[in-house]
């Protein structure tokens, strides 16, 4: 095939690895073409997923496909092409008074993998996932058709498109909602728990905070059982008039090669989460957008710090209801396998869309 070549490839956690016919069509007619004559075929974005997500013995990838068609700084709305990455979004809408509703740990992922996989962020509860927010979109079948798809044009196919990881398709262009931003900065809340139960208790007494997750330190025993810190924020109020909203962004430190077998073992994992625990202890105090939502962007390639052998990534969701039990069974369950987690992450969800 033209634009194709054998590749190893893997996704973000380095695990599993498949030998591939990747291409990179830069035009839709290329994909088209790609997309009759394979028999089997996904798209990928931007490798930021986890597991065997867009692998398969033909892969084509879109990020030649990442052209903004429009911005509406009036309304808010971005219509582009799915290959479009939200960290090139970012330094464009933040300045004219804009965000997204919804947003994952990462930015350097594309617009069509956000609808692939429906992300959700910090505030499902209160905004959902992508999808809530996601406007309309096209989209290639199998056999080269381009259709429509909205919550009231081919209602069904939008729906089974959000989340469906590519098997409805592939997403050609996209329009979503943003929302409306006074300040480049957050709010933040740090509260430390001892324990599982008070870990629960915090996300309780703070359901008034837009946005929540919470660190879990899965090596702590005894009464220290479950013991984390919750990281609350919400959107801060701009500090004059003339404020100036601006993307404010670090220089990222890199990992430029991948560490040694031994470099995370129980001891090393148990002495970061020894002091993450202790760090987490500051007052409420103010924070850029991109520390908030973006704190892994802050270090490229820190996938690397698994090794070569990558990483596995596990996440279940349970009732709030059950959480206290059915969390303890999970965290009791680990601390008796012989693996060690070097990051556990805990979030509340709302109701289904």
């Amino acid at each position: 095939m033209e634009h194709t070549k054998t590749v190893r490839l893997a996704n973000w956690g380095n695990y599993p690895s498949a030998e591939v016919e990747l291409s990179s069509p830069d035009s839709r007619e290329a994909l088209r073409e790609q997309v009759l004559q394979a028999e089997r075929l996904i798209a990928r974005g931007n490798g930021r997923c986890y597991g065997d997500a867009a692998l398969s013995p033909r892969v084509v990838s879109m990020l030649k496909f990442n052209r903004l068609i429009e911005f509406d700084a009036e309304n808010g709305i971005v219509s582009c092409e799915a290959g479009l990455l939200l960290s090139e979004l970012l330094p464009l809408v933040v300045p004219q008074g804009w965000f997204f509703h919804v947003t994952p740990g990462i930015k350097s992922i594309t617009v069509g993998g956000a609808i692939a996989s429906d992300v959700h962020g910090k505030n499902h509860p209160e905004k959902g996932c992508f999808s809530d927010w996601l406007l309309d979109f096209s989209l290639m079948q199998a056999d080269g058709s381009v259709v429509y798809c909205s919550k009231s044009e081919n209602a069904d196919l939008f729906w089974l498109t959000c989340g469906g990881m590519g098997w409805t398709g592939i997403v050609l262009e996209a329009r979503f909602q943003l929302m409306r931003l006074a300040s480049g900065n957050m709010r933040q809340r740090n509260v430390k728990a001892g324990n599982l139960a008070g870990l629960l208790a915090a996300f309780d007494a703070h359901r008034d905070w837009p946005y929540a997750a919470a660190w879990v330190d899965c090596t702590a025993g005894g009464a220290h059982f479950g013991r984390g810190a919750v990281f609350f924020a919400r959107h801060a109020e701009a500090e004059n008039a003339k404020e100036a909203l601006v993307f404010d962004e670090k220089p990222k430190r890199n990992v430029p090669f991948y560490a040694p077998g031994w470099f995370l073992n129980p001891l090393s994992i148990r002495l970061h989460n020894y002091f993450f625990h202790k760090a987490a202890d500051k007052p409420d105090h103010s924070v850029t957008l991109d520390r908030y939502f973006y704190p892994l962007d802050a270090v490229q390639n820190w996938n690397r710090f698994y090794g070569r052998r990558g990483f596995i990534q596990y996440q279940c969701c349970i009732p709030e209801n059950a959480a206290l039990e059915g969390l303890s069974e999970l965290l009791h369950r680990i601390k008796s396998s012989s693996d060690t987690p070097f990051l556990t992450v805990l979030k509340r969800h709302g109701a289904r869309n």
